[in-house]
């Protein structure tokens, strides 16, 4: 299970950590680093799948991407009054 683990979890954090320069993280609380994380993650696979020659239909590709997106902002748009009430600002 060791050596599984460190042939595909492994080397991902690394070049995350190398090439993205994610040894730290610039954000405060789980919400600002899962987005980070999951933003690195689209980077990544992103960089994975053109590098394995996915460009044949790249059109079909990029709409799917940019639906995946879409839909990422929107779960993390809130309203004002939702920051307000988290945060309890005085």
């Amino acid at each position: 299970m060791k050596k599984l683990r460190q042939s595909t979890v492994e080397p991902v954090f690394g070049s995350l950590t190398q090439y993205y320069s994610l040894r730290k993280i610039g954000v405060l609380g789980k919400a600002g680093a899962h987005k980070v994380m999951l933003m690195a993650a689209i980077a990544f696979n992103l960089k994975k799948y053109l590098k394995k020659g996915g460009r044949k239909s790249s059109i079909t590709f990029f709409k799917a991407i940019i639906d995946a997106l879409c839909r990422y902002l929107n779960t993390f748009l809130v309203s004002p009054s939702e920051i307000e009430n988290h945060y309890h600002f005085s």
